[in-house]
């Protein structure tokens, strides 16, 4: 029963430049790519997303920071 699983693996093939990069050509021509206003608003998401991360942290950093001053007196 081994014998008939080990024939559906496939050897080791030999790396080539051209190959790859046809291979990519290919697998990009069969990416889905999102239209102007579609990154638009992606762009914006993930902007507002770390605008607000970056503000939370900051205002825990400095909340505890004055807590830990005052801890510390």
């Amino acid at each position: 029963m081994s014998a008939q699983v080990n024939q559906g693996i496939k050897t080791k093939k030999n790396f080539s430049l051209v190959s790859y990069v046809k291979e990519t050509k290919q697998e990009l021509k069969r990416v889905s790519w999102p239209t102007k206003k579609e990154l638009l608003k992606n762009t914006g998401v993930v902007l507002t997303v770390v605008i607000s991360s970056t503000i939370l942290v900051w205002v825990l950093d400095s909340a505890l920071s004055g807590a830990l001053g005052l801890i510390l007196k």
